[in-house]
């Protein structure tokens, strides 16, 4: 009885050992997602291969298209770069704030402390 009972659970390990491996083979695949018909982007797929779908989707547009959509990656760059330059001003703005604040206090409140 024990052996049999033995028997049962080592073929049950078995089974569940195929379904393990059954699904992280599954798993295993690359995925692929479509961004639009010309770009193909996978997990494992390097960043110079995906710029250079990109280049031949850029490459594959018409004149206008072109430009439009260079016109367009323009401002999104100069958005970017000016929020940017915000976020430094106001990191900037803070410290130097935060600098006189230091010194008030300490020539104001150290020196009524000593009086």
């Amino acid at each position: 009885m024990n052996s049999s009972d033995n028997q049962d659970w080592q073929r049950r390990l078995e089974e569940l050992e195929v379904e393990v491996n059954q699904s992280t083979a599954s798993n295993t695949q690359p995925k692929t997602e479509t961004v639009n018909p010309y770009v193909e982007i996978t997990n494992n797929q390097s960043a110079s291969n995906w710029l250079n779908s990109v280049k031949d989707w850029f490459n594959g547009l018409a004149p206008i298209g072109q430009v439009a959509v260079g016109i367009i990656a323009i401002m999104l760059g100069f958005s970017v770069l000016n929020i940017f330059l915000k976020l430094i001003s106001s990191l900037i703005t803070v410290a130097v704030l935060g600098g006189l604040l230091y010194l008030g206090y300490k020539f104001i409140v150290a020196e009524s402390s000593k009086n």
